[in-house]
């Protein structure tokens, strides 16, 4: 079902964003009417996930019973991934609603591997989010960014950089303190932007999201 939704030219595209070659090319939105239609289905999703395959992993991610999953089961799943999105998806749609979702991030965030550390960040960023973060947390995480955010790999730069502007948006009392954060680490700053599209650099970030909710 999945391959006959596939498309060639976006396959090659999800491939070069870093998906594996077990990939069919498919929407994001013919997914998410797939996920409508089948509803939570746990072991279906299980299925789904050890196929590899990137849309079927996608599709699971939609219809995961979160509260079935073990933290070994999500650890053992986490650590064979290696494409951002998929990482982004399952940490966003399933591991943020999960009862350890602390320990993980601690856990994860602290890891050298880049994908554990994406992930782990990640689940900083649902926490941030959240709108709830004591100033003594918010203040541990801003020291951690400062510290480590320019040296960071790839994966995990992106998320923590994330949080950074997060923190920036959600808390007004940091957010001068977030952008000028970002100023003098510089992160992103000369990344080429699409047009309308919000810029990574986290100075922008923040002011373009701040001026908008104003409105």
């Amino acid at each position: 079902m999945l391959r006959g939704l596939g498309n060639e030219k976006r396959k090659q595209m999800y491939i070069k964003n870093g998906a594996g070659e077990n990939t069919y090319g498919v929407l994001l939105g013919e997914l998410r009417k797939l996920a409508g239609k089948l509803g939570t289905n746990h072991e279906l999703a299980l299925e789904l996930w050890q196929s590899g395959n990137t849309e079927a992993q996608w599709l699971a991610c939609m219809m995961f019973d979160v509260k079935k999953l073990t933290l070994d089961e999500i650890r053992s799943m986490v650590s064979q991934l290696t494409y951002s999105d998929i990482i982004d998806k399952f940490i966003g749609e399933v591991v943020g609603g999960h009862k350890d979702a602390d320990i993980l991030a601690k856990e994860w965030s602290e890891s050298g591997k880049d994908n554990l550390g994406r992930a782990g960040w990640n689940l900083i960023v649902h926490k941030v989010s959240g709108g709830k973060l004591t100033n003594d947390v918010l203040e541990e995480l801003l020291t951690t960014i400062k510290a480590e955010l320019q040296t960071a790999t790839p994966g995990k730069q992106w998320a923590m950089n994330h949080a950074l502007c997060g923190i920036g948006i959600r808390y007004p009392q940091f957010t001068e303190r977030c952008i000028t954060l970002g100023e003098a680490l510089g992160v992103y700053k000369d990344l080429k932007v699409s047009k309308g599209c919000t810029s990574a650099y986290a100075p922008n970030w923040i002011t373009a999201v701040v001026k908008k909710r104003k409105k």
